[in-house]
């Protein structure tokens, strides 16, 4: 457990990147954090902790911070630690899984910033393409311009109009 021994501590005392080490030097142990640093509005100290990996938070707990006594004063209240609760829920949202997919909220992303290749001019069916016949464009719903070097040389098999996105029955 990580305390600093100053009450409250000071913000710039706390310091919460020991967690990482105690986890990497101490693998098989629990590393937590006893926070006796003062709540501020956001109760971001907690909120670093947890998202350092602490697996274990301690904080006082005070129903009135005013009350007399060595711990009130920097205690959480009950608004505090409703604050920390939605801090590591929204934490846990942000980070995700760690594996890197396509999710669906980027599928219309994905091919509307995408680029085609599209025609430079009109061409009419039989004819070979060439380089300078193509240029990518956006949306990415034709054919993508890393075939490129597939695409030049063939024919388009009907007449197709200049900017026109490139699909493979096209060719």
């Amino acid at each position: 457990m990580h305390c600093v021994l100053s009450y409250p501590t000071d913000p710039n005392n706390a310091n919460l990147r020991i967690i990482g080490t105690l986890k990497k030097d101490f693998p098989d142990v629990k590393a937590g954090f006893s926070d006796h640093v003062a709540p501020d509005d956001t109760m971001m100290t907690l909120a670093v902790a947890y998202m350092l990996g602490s697996d274990v938070i301690d904080k006082h707990f005070t129903l009135d911070k005013t009350l007399p006594g060595n711990d009130h004063y920097h205690a959480g209240d009950p608004e505090d630690f409703k604050k920390a609760i939605a801090n590591f829920r929204w934490i846990d949202t942000v980070l995700g899984s760690g594996e890197k997919t396509v999710l669906a909220c980027e599928q219309i992303s994905r091919r509307e910033a995408r680029r085609s290749l599209v025609l430079t001019r009109d061409m009419k069916a039989g004819e070979v393409i060439k380089e300078e016949d193509l240029m990518p464009k956006r949306p990415g719903t034709g054919i993508s311009p890393v075939y490129t070097n597939i695409v030049v040389g063939r024919k388009v098999n009907r007449d197709l109009l200049e900017d026109t996105i490139l699909t493979w029955d096209m060719v």
